[in-house]
């Protein structure tokens, strides 16, 4: 089996033998541990895009113990970082085609400058399918990454996963809207969670959460919040929601 099999249906373009062989040494489980760093050094000596490419799959797979897994993967995260701006399209290839995304946007956090992160992972949120996900946490984390932001554009690509299957990416989708601060385009939209999530209580109530702390009116839709309103929360007379003594968020 080649490397370019192993990296899933030729993800990588052809390259040469010492790259291939370096890159299926370091994920073999079954290695010495000196064999492996041995391989992430030789990865970093080649140092193109097809062995950062290599280096970034160590993020996938979990080898031994977990202290001596994480040391590893830290000294994976450093040769990357050390290549600078030309680790981000091997980073960018690596999240569009893996699900393991914490280290790649941590990486793509230290590499890029703010414009070039945020362009980056709105790239990344449009290439994602807003209703399903075999595994949620990549969607999550890059919700949670833009969390950092204020951009018009983060609603709109955001918005479609208010109905994605999984009610944790919902609830990261909503707080990743909330901290855009724009009562104009959300107000309204949160609202309408609140009105229709029937059948998704967390994602009600993480709606609610949002319109007691951004301290949005419910004008206009009093009588239907207060048909629906769970019972964490109370409406006062001036329409603000609140939370019932008791019931506060504990941080």
């Amino acid at each position: 089996m080649s490397i370019l099999d192993f990296f899933r249906k030729k993800t990588l373009p052809p390259g040469d033998t010492v790259t291939q062989k370096a890159g299926l040494k370091l994920v073999n489980k079954n290695a010495d541990p000196a064999a492996r760093y041995q391989a992430v050094d030789t990865l970093a000596e080649i140092g193109t895009e097809e062995a950062i490419y290599c280096l970034l799959q160590r993020f996938t797979i979990v080898i031994g113990t977990q202290i001596p897994d994480e040391d590893e993967k830290k000294y994976v995260f450093d040769k990357i970082r050390g290549f600078g701006k030309k680790a981000i399209n091997p980073i960018m290839k690596f999240l569009y085609e893996k699900e393991h995304a914490a280290q790649a946007l941590q990486l793509m956090k230290t590499i890029c400058n703010e414009e070039e992160r945020l362009e980056n992972l709105l790239k990344l949120v449009e290439s994602f399918d807003p209703y399903y996900s075999k595994y949620p946490d990549k969607k999550i984390q890059t919700f949670n990454s833009l969390k950092e932001f204020r951009d018009l554009r983060i609603i709109q690509v955001i918005k479609p996963f208010l109905d994605d299957d999984d009610d944790d990416i919902r609830i990261s989708a909503i707080d990743a809207l909330a901290t855009q601060g724009d009562e104009e385009q959300l107000r309204e939209m949160f609202l309408d969670i609140i009105i229709t999530a029937d059948e998704r209580p967390r994602v009600r109530i993480e709606a609610c959460r949002v319109l007691v702390d951004n301290h949005w009116n419910v004008k206009g839709f009093r009588k239907q919040i207060s048909k629906v309103l769970p019972e964490q929360f109370y409406l006062d007379g001036k329409g603000y929601l609140h939370f019932k003594s008791g019931f506060e968020p504990q941080f």
